[in-house]
Order: structure tokens, then C-alpha cells, then sequence
């Protein structure tokens, strides 16, 4: 007979309920088959393991020993088994892609499901960023590429746009704006204002719509470091905000509004990831990217003029 881990098993759920009964039930075998099998080891070793009488069952000195062994064995084997497989984890292949909010809006599953397509073998782990890092770790090369929102202080990045959306002003529901189909950057001037709280002057100043209020003396600002406290602040009537359009489809809140803004820039969308990128994933998520916005022109429309969208799809609908 060899001695298997699984006699050793054995041997130990019967040292440790002093039963046999009780141990063929935490095994899940036959009574029969459990006392055989220890007669077997018994039998291989020479040595009695276990004192057997109708009333009680107790260890040997010589089961003593070998049951404490076994359990040395049986740990060291299950750690190497953990370790084998921690091992074969991290050395999968990975691709790690950094965001704020919600990355690539609608087009965020699809490029996963395009990427897995083109390469199933490798995993995405996606990781948010705060407003402290507009580059969402591609900057630092704490991710291998990255959905962004220039203008910030980059780095050694290549940058491959994939839509630009408008910019809308967050107002309170009762502000004198709030009903008006758009509103010009320069009646918004005057407000007091969110100004996002980041180490990067060149991303809070385009959200801030520094550019266009340079000649004029600042308003009150408000500070804030997320989003939530963005929208609470403007809720509250302590401020308006500048954001993209998505936020209306993606942070409907009482209290506000989203009114489209004339007269700014859009904000842009990209791919980011550095010149000298080592991951040969990266290339092929670029591709899945590519492939997405080529094949979905109708969620581009969407996003890129939302406003025109709706009105057209609420003419469909009435047609």
C-alpha cells in the first residue's frame, strides 16, 4: 500500500473527533472503509496508530507523532499549491488602463469586449483616478494606457482623440438660467464657481473656463475634490460648474440642471499611454479604440451632439 495525503487526512479527522464514526461523517466515507484504511496504514507502518476499544478511541504515542507530522505535510502541501497558483496569476498577462469618472462613456464595454475579442488570453484591470491626476496614472506609468480628458501637464504620452463632447453648465434647478435651452460663457462669468481642487493648474483652469475670464476680477470660488461634492455644492446654490455633457446622462441629480453651453470649447477624449510603453497589449487595445469608434457611429453622434440627437429621436418618435 502507498500512503497518500488523503490517508493522512484520515488519520487526522480521526485524532481529532476521537471517533471513528464522527470522522467517516467529516470525511463523507463509509465507516467500513475509514477503519480499513487505517488498519492499511497501521499495517504499512508496523505501528499501531490509534487504541480501539467499544467504548473510546485514543491515540498512540507513535500515532502522536505521525498524526502531528501529517499535519506539517498537508500544510506544506496546500501552500504549494497556493503558491503555484499566485505564481501563475501574476504572471498572466495584464493590461492595466487608468480613468476619471466614466472613462470612455457608452463606448467603455464595448472597447473591453472588442479588446477580449482581439486578445482573451490577457486581463483588464481598469483603475479610477481623482481629480489629483488628470493623466489617471499614465503620467507615472502606474498603468500601461489611460482614457483622459486633456488639456493637463503631460508627460511622454501619445494621445489618440476619440470624440469630443460639448461642455455644459450645472446650474441650481431655480437659477435664472435653468430653463434656457443654452446659456454664452460670458453671462456665466459673474457666478461663483466651482474650481476643482487639483495640482494641475492647466486642467482646473480649462474647467474653470480660465481663458475666457482673465480680464475680468475673479469671482467667488468654490473648492471641491470630487464629484459629489461638485454637484452638492451646486445643488446647494453655492456655485455653478462647467462639465461635460455626459454628466446629464450619467449623474442625473435633484435639484440640478444641465444647460449646454455656447461660446467653449468642447472637451476631448483620448487614449493615452507613453512613447516609450513596454506592454504589446497596449497597441492592441489602441486597435480595439479604433475599431469601436469606427463601427459605432451612431453612440459618437450621441455623444458628440446629444442635444441634436434627442431632438431628432423625440421627431422620430412623433413621426
Amino acid at each position: 500500500m502507498n500512503i497518500e495525503l488523503r490517508h493522512f487526512r484520515y488519520a487526522i479527522a480521526v485524532a481529532e473527533e476521537l471517533s471513528f464514526t464522527r470522522a467517516a461523517q467529516r470525511l463523507h466515507v463509509a465507516q467500513s472503509a475509514l477503519s480499513a484504511r487505517i488498519k492499511e496504514m497501521e499495517a504499512e507502518l508496523g505501528v499501531a496508530l490509534f487504541h480501539r476499544t467499544t467504548r473510546r478511541v485514543e491515540l498512540t504515542e507513535a500515532g502522536r507523532r505521525f498524526v502531528t507530522e501529517a499535519e506539517h505535510a498537508l500544510h506544506h502541501h496546500e501552500e504549494a499549491l497556493r503558491q503555484a497558483r499566485e505564481a501563475a496569476s501574476s504572471t498572466r498577462a495584464r493590461l492595466k488602463v487608468g480613468f476619471q469618472g466614466v472613462a470612455a462613456l457608452e463606448l467603455t464595454p464595448l472597447i473591453l469586449e472588442a479588446f477580449e475579442g482581439r486578445c482573451p488570453g490577457v486581463e483588464v484591470e481598469m483603475c479610477r483616478y481623482d481629480w489629483d491626476d488628470p493623466s489617471a496614472g499614465v503620467n507615472s506609468q502606474e498603468v500601461d494606457a489611460a482614457f483622459v480628458r486633456p488639456p493637463f501637464q503631460a508627460g511622454d504620452l501619445k494621445m489618440e482623440p476619440l470624440f469630443a463632447e460639448p461642455r455644459v453648465a450645472v446650474l441650481p434647478h431655480r437659477h435664472r438660467f435653468a430653463t434656457r435651452p443654452h446659456v454664452h460663457i460670458t453671462e456665466l462669468l459673474n457666478e461663483p464657481f466651482v474650481l476643482r481642487r487639483s495640482p494641475d493648474r492647466i486642467w482646473a483652469d480649462f474647467w474653470m473656463c480660465a481663458e475666457y475670464r482673465r480680464r475680468l476680477d475673479m469671482p467667488r470660488l468654490v473648492e471641491v475634490s470630487s464629484a459629489d461634492d461638485e454637484l452638492q455644492a451646486v445643488a446647494t446654490g453655492r456655485a455653478i460648474s462647467i462639465t461635460p455633457a455626459a454628466a446629464a446622462r450619467f449623474y442625473p441629480r435633484s435639484g440640478i440642471v444641465y444647460v449646454p453651453v455656447e461660446g467653449v470649447s468642447p472637451s476631448t477624449v483620448a487614449l493615452a499611454w507613453s512613447h516609450s510603453a513596454t506592454n504589446p497589449a497596449v497597441a492592441a487595445f489602441a486597435k480595439a479604440v479604433r475599431q469601436v469608434c469606427r463601427t459605432k457611429p451612431h453612440i459618437l453622434r450621441t455623444i458628440t451632439d446629444p442635444t441634436r440627437t434627442l431632438t431628432q429621436d423625440l421627431r422620430g418618435c412623433a413621426g
